[in-house]
């Protein structure tokens, strides 16, 4: 029988990482960026569905379809010089485009007729492990953590999984995704998302058994930190299995950059902690200070506020 885990968040701490790392593991289904338990609960069918296959990250909605269809036919060839596209589908987390025509036609047509956002949200997930039938199904939705007492409803045997890093360096990687997706961005409002976050994260860590990992954990010691998962999941693995997870995740050989190697457009800009400070200017840690200062140290990445 299959189990199913939930990566909750945050945004811009390594969360897309971690799930291409998990969806390496051969008893592992990953699945792309749905954030159904946000919009579900609160949209009709029709609405729900919208979002689910236009709006969503599962739907690849940044990708244009003429793109999608360029890679399949340019992929084997490209795989030569980037070899992350060489990765097979079940490799890595699936998207809508996982799916034939048909299959999607028909999985839409299910959920329309739902409307119960729980049958829903079942019925969907239960889609792929029924086609898949994995031993875990893994889906990653990085503003998930807000919604955690509507999985646990859902899912009452879900295993979640929630991604921390500093604030500050989460700030700054806010700013760089919003400057390249020309959305509005504000440092006070970047601090005060990544309070509430946190927030969120350390009210539900023993209500619902959250199992979470800091970014610099993961940088640090990916292997350690893998194993631990998949314990957590109660997941098999051997040493093979490790390293290929580990290498085929690498911020190397999904960028085919050093870390450090920084490009300001990419998904993956810098793949670093402690970038802030080649940011912050005195003001801003003074603000930050102010309002998530306490929570730098109640996590451990300062004894005051000297910094």
């Amino acid at each position: 029988m299959s189990s199913i885990a939930f990566i909750v968040g945050h945004y811009k701490c390594g969360t897309t990482w971690l799930i291409n790392m998990l969806s390496l593991h051969p008893d592992i289904i990953g699945l792309a960026e749905t954030n159904l338990f946000k919009y579900a609960f609160n949209k009709s069918p029709k609405e729900r569905t919208k979002i689910l296959f236009y709006k969503t990250a599962w739907a690849e909605v940044s990708t244009p379809f003429i793109k999608v269809f360029a890679r399949k036919i340019l992929n084997p060839v490209r795989k030569y010089w980037k070899p992350v596209v060489g990765l097979k589908n079940i490799e890595q987390p699936l998207t809508k485009y996982s799916l034939s025509l048909n299959e999607r036609y028909k999985l839409k047509r299910k959920l329309l007729k739902i409307e119960d956002p729980e049958k829903y949200c079942q019925e969907f997930f239960g889609y792929f492990i029924k086609k898949f039938n994995p031993k875990c199904l893994i889906e990653k939705s990085a503003d998930h953590v807000r919604s955690i007492p509507r999985i646990k409803n859902t899912y009452p045997n879900s295993k979640l999984i929630v991604v921390y890093r500093d604030g500050r360096d989460f700030v700054v990687s806010h700013r760089y995704y919003a400057k390249n997706m020309n959305l509005p961005w504000d440092f006070e409002e970047s601090v005060k998302l990544w309070k509430e976050m946190i927030e969120y994260q350390l009210q539900y860590e023993k209500e619902y058994g959250l199992f979470s990992i800091s970014y610099e954990e993961m940088l640090n010691n990916n292997k350690a930190i893998a194993i631990k998962i998949l314990n957590f999941l109660g997941l098999n693995y051997t040493n093979d299995i490790l390293e290929n997870m580990i290498h085929k995740s690498s911020f190397e050989f999904r960028t085919g950059r050093k870390r450090g190697e920084a490009n300001k457009k990419s998904f993956y800009r810098k793949g670093v902690s402690g970038d802030w400070r080649n940011h912050f200017s005195e003001k801003e840690k003074e603000i930050f200070k102010k309002i998530a200062g306490d929570l730098l140290i109640k996590l451990g990445y300062e004894k005051g506020y000297d910094w």
